[in-house]
């Protein structure tokens, strides 16, 4: 069966030299117990975005400092919001997608929101749960040889953007829902949604690999490549 690589959109690496204390556990990151970073969440330009205000707790804000993002294992990148700091002790961050994500689905050309169907009691969505759906387009690789000869075809297709922890939805990035093409990337500003989680149940993803550093995760995507290289070329005619 041949192996679907996309081309790489052009966007910011996966990398981030904030991330040196990328084994620490889960539960210190949450509490924000690891070694600061030099640049403050209060220095970086705050946008504002549409807050559900009745779905999450209200949100107060802090001069933490900024801290390294975590990864899930479905390649979706999380941005602790340190300025966001709720009286019950859970986690608010930014969820938005790797450059590795771009490289499996190409551009995301449109956004169709599910998440408001799938909130619990809590008022979280369930993990494994579509806060959405990503419409893309973009080019797969259908085979390849060692002289990097390749064959091409276009492609389009739906990806969920799920989680692997309940979370609430608190922000919603309106541009990322109106114009998906242009303001979906991989860089900070592309985020889609803010939600907020509780520190055990994302310490629970972490033990099962749902959840992990950078270091982690690239190392991940390296296996993953390099599978994925392999069965290109058997499929090459």
């Amino acid at each position: 069966m041949s192996t679907v690589l996309f081309l790489r959109r052009a966007s910011s690496s996966a990398a981030s030299s904030a991330s040196t204390s990328a084994r620490a556990p889960l539960a210190s990151y949450i509490g924000y117990a690891t070694a600061p970073t030099e640049r403050l969440a209060a220095e970086r330009p705050r946008h504002h975005h549409l807050l559900l205000g009745n779905r999450g707790a209200r949100l107060v804000a802090t001069d933490a400092p900024a801290m390294p993002p975590m990864y899930t294992s479905t390649h979706e990148i999380l941005r602790p919001d340190t300025s966001a700091s709720p009286p019950d002790g859970s986690v608010v961050m930014s969820v938005g997608l790797t450059p590795r994500a771009f490289d499996l689905i190409g551009d995301v050309r449109h956004v169709e929101q599910t998440f408001r169907h799938f909130v619990d009691i809590r008022g979280e969505i369930p993990e494994g749960v579509p806060l959405c759906m990503l419409h893309w387009e973009g080019f797969k690789r259908t085979a390849s040889d060692e002289l990097y000869h390749a064959q091409w075809a276009n492609a389009t297709g739906d990806r969920p953007l799920t989680l692997p922890f309940a979370a609430a939805v608190v922000a919603v990035n309106q541009a990322a829902i109106s114009e998906a093409y242009k303001t979906i990337k991989a860089d900070e500003s592309g985020w889609i949604y803010k939600v907020r989680a509780r520190p055990e149940t994302m310490e629970t993803a972490r033990k099962l690999g749902l959840v992990m550093s950078e270091e982690q995760y690239l190392a991940m995507c390296d296996r993953q490549e390099e599978q994925e290289d392999a069965e290109a070329s058997r499929s090459y005619p």
